[in-house]
C-alpha cells in the first residue's frame, strides 16, 4: 500500500467533502456552497482517487456514503477543530499571551515594583510561564547571549554588544543606619557627614552598582571606611540593624528594611539609581514586551502618585 501524500490534499476540498455527506445530494451541496455541480463532482472524484477508496456511492436518484465514507466524515471535523487550535495558540504567541519568559535578577532589583510587575504578569497573562535566576551579573549577561535568559534586571548594566539597555526608572540614593545612630536624628544628611563613618558595602570589583556607591563618596570627598562587603541586601540592612555601619542604598530598599534601620534623604545634588531591562538586540518577542510594558506602566504610575503626595504636602 502506497504511503498517503497529505499534500494532495486542501481544505476546501475536505470542506466539500463535509457538505455533500451533509446533504447527500450533488446539487443541494454545490448551491449551499455556491457553485456549479460538475466542479463539486471532479473535486469529490478527485479527492476520492488521491485517497485510493470511495467515499461516496452514487445512485441514479441519491447518495450514501460508503463505510469508508462514513469514518472519515467522522475523522474529519478533528482535522479543522486542530486547525483552529493551532490558530488561536499561535495567534496568543504573536501576542505574547502563552510562551515563557527567563528573567535574570540581583537581589536588589527585587524590592518596588519589579515584584508588582511580576503579579500583574501573571493576572494579565497566566498562560505564560516565567522564572526569576537570581545570579552574579557576568553570569546573568553570559545567560543573555546564550539564550538562556530573555531579559535581565540591573542596577549598572555592563555594555555588551549585542545587548540593548532601556532605562526603566530612576530613584534616589538614600543612607541606611542604625535607629540608634548619633546622626539618626537629623531631617537629611549630606555624604560628608559619613567621612568618618564605618560603612556596609556590595563587593567592589563584583559589583558595579557597588564600585558606582564607592565612587559617589570619592566624588563627595572621602574614602568609605569599608567594615564588611556583603552580596545580598538583606544582609547588609541586617549588619547596618546590628550597629555594624551605614549603606547606601535606592530608596526602595526601605520597604524592606528592620524596624531599626532608618533611611535618610541626601541633600544637596541627590545621586540617582537607575534600573536597566537588558535584553538581545532586536529581540522580537511579545512575551517580553507585554512583561516590559507592565514595569513601565507601573513605574510611571507610581511616579504620579509620588507627584500627587509630594503636591498635597507642599
Amino acid at each position: 500500500m502506497n504511503k498517503l501524500d497529505i499534500r494532495q490534499f486542501n481544505l476546501r476540498t475536505l470542506r466539500y467533502f463535509l457538505v455533500l455527506s451533509e446533504e447527500l445530494h450533488f446539487s443541494r451541496a454545490a448551491k449551499r456552497l455556491n457553485m456549479s455541480q460538475p466542479p463539486l463532482s471532479q473535486q469529490i472524484r478527485q479527492l476520492e482517487e488521491s485517497l485510493g477508496f470511495a467515499l461516496f456511492s452514487r445512485g441514479r436518484h441519491n447518495v450514501e456514503l460508503t463505510p469508508a465514507g462514513h469514518v472519515f466524515r467522522e475523522q474529519v471535523p478533528a482535522i479543522f477543530g486542530q486547525l483552529e487550535k493551532a490558530v488561536t495558540i499561535a495567534r496568543q504567541t504573536a501576542q505574547g499571551e502563552v510562551g515563557r519568559l527567563e528573567i535574570g535578577v540581583i537581589s536588589s532589583s527585587l524590592v518596588g515594583v519589579v515584584p508588582i510587575a511580576l503579579e500583574k504578569f501573571r493576572e494579565r497573562y497566566p498562560d505564560t510561564q516565567w522564572t526569576l535566576h537570581e545570579l552574579p551579573p557576568n553570569l546573568q549577561i553570559q545567560g543573555l547571549l546564550e539564550k538562556q535568559i530573555d531579559v535581565c534586571l540591573f542596577r549598572m548594566p555592563p555594555q555588551q554588544e549585542g545587548l540593548h539597555q532601556e532605562k526603566i526608572m530612576e530613584e534616589d540614593l538614600m543612607i541606611a543606619l542604625p535607629r540608634a545612630h548619633p546622626l539618626a536624628d537629623r531631617p537629611s544628611l549630606a555624604l560628608t557627614d559619613l567621612r568618618e563613618q564605618p560603612f556596609v558595602m556590595f563587593g567592589l570589583q563584583k559589583s558595579r552598582f557597588a564600585d558606582y556607591l564607592y565612587a559617589c563618596c570619592v566624588q563627595a570627598g572621602f574614602i568609605p571606611q569599608i567594615r564588611q562587603q556583603v552580596v545580598e541586601v538583606q544582609t547588609l540592612l541586617s549588619l547596618v540593624g546590628a550597629n555594624m555601619g551605614v549603606a547606601l542604598l535606592p530608596t526602595s530598599m526601605r520597604h524592606i528594611a528592620q524596624r531599626n534601620v532608618i533611611f535618610k534623604s541626601i541633600s544637596g545634588a541627590r545621586p540617582k539609581i537607575p534600573l536597566h531591562a537588558i535584553y538581545r538586540e532586536n529581540d522580537p518577542s511579545p512575551t517580553l514586551g507585554n512583561f516590559l510594558n507592565i514595569l513601565k506602566d507601573l513605574v510611571q504610575e507610581d511616579a504620579q502618585t509620588t507627584h500627587v503626595q509630594s503636591s498635597s504636602l507642599s
